[in-house]
């Protein structure tokens, strides 16, 4: 098997800016770090392009995962990288010894398939990867329908979205798109939206989020515009902390809907 020896090799040097969004868009991949997630993308059909494989590292990734690496979609496309090298294509102290590239697949509002009554949770101006990855992990966990990302800063395969989400990315029903192109949908579906808003008078106890609902929650220092009409409710707080993390109230409100809707 081949390997790469260079940190200024062109397929290590293309890894490695892929965890930079501008040339993850413009080239229509992203990097997975660790098999975990990458056996987690396979699993989800997401086309793999390069495995590269850490030298000193590989022998023990064979055995602990010997048929993720004998599976067709990876047997033809592994690359063994010399340690020196392999450091360019890691992330900070998270080296696992494997590093996958893989084809950026669609997550557009059209694809969506919803149930009848679907329950969603939308993430809107998020920046931080790690809560938009913490949200995703919630919603799988809480049995959301979907979740809408509107008008983030992150995207959706950025490599700390993939760690923080436990690699439910690639499995949850999700789309990026506008704050318009979201209302927009969520009205042409008949989704009743039920914001999380400090300053609301009802609590999310007293709301009905049976039915078909969309929980809206924005980001931590400006919250949700004007433009979002629709229904508010308050998560009550009871100590001198007026707001939770964007990622810790979407969680607490999807699973008080999964109650509901039990």
């Amino acid at each position: 098997m081949e390997v790469l020896r260079s940190p200024a090799n062109p397929r290590i040097r293309h890894a490695a800016r892929l965890r930079t969004g501008r040339y993850r868009r413009r080239s229509g991949q992203f990097v997975v770090d660790g098999l975990r997630e990458i056996q987690r993308a396979v699993a989800a059909g997401v086309r793999p392009v390069e495995l590269f494989l850490q030298t000193q590292q590989s022998e023990r990734l064979r055995q602990q995962h010997a048929d993720l690496l004998a599976a067709p979609q990876l047997a033809h496309c592994q690359t063994l990288v010399a340690p020196a090298a392999f450091e360019k294509l890691a992330y900070g102290e998270r080296n696992e010894g494997a590093v996958a590239v893989f084809e950026t697949p669609s997550r557009t509002l059209e694809e969506l398939r919803l149930p009848p009554s679907p329950l969603l949770l939308i993430a809107d101006g998020v920046e931080k990867p790690g809560n938009l990855g913490a949200i995703l992990r919630s919603a799988d966990a809480a049995g959301v329908d979907a979740v809408l990302c509107s008008d983030c800063a992150t995207d959706l395969f950025h490599p700390n979205v993939i760690r923080a989400s436990t690699a439910t990315v690639f499995t949850l029903p999700a789309a990026a798109c506008s704050g318009e192109a979201a209302r927009s949908f969520l009205a042409a579906h008949g989704i009743q939206v039920v914001a999380a808003r400090v300053d609301a008078s009802a609590t999310m106890w007293q709301a009905d989020l049976g039915g078909a609902v969309a929980l809206l929650v924005g980001a931590e220092d400006r919250g949700l515009g004007p433009q979002w009409q629709s229904q508010a409710i308050r998560i009550p707080m009871a100590g001198r902390a007026d707001s939770l993390n964007v990622s810790v109230a979407a969680a607490v409100l999807a699973f008080e809907a999964r109650r509901q809707r039990r």
